[in-house]
């Protein structure tokens, strides 16, 4: 089971809470990676991934 098929069983708000503090994880994580390009490249796409799932969660309120 990828992440993506684990995510879906969650309401659109869980995953959304899940998507900011992953995002903060790595934007707080720096040192962790091997270099600021790394760095950059997850942070990039752990925000690409919130603001999906932001609009999946205004989606599911009817927004």
């Amino acid at each position: 089971m990828t992440a993506d098929v684990a995510y879906q069983f969650r309401n659109a708000h869980e995953e959304l809470e899940r998507a900011v503090a992953d995002y903060l994880a790595i934007s707080r994580g720096s040192h962790l990676y091997a270099d600021a390009e790394a760095h950059a490249a997850a942070e990039v796409k752990a925000w690409e991934r919130m603001m999906t799932l932001r609009d999946r969660a205004d989606a599911a309120d009817g927004l």
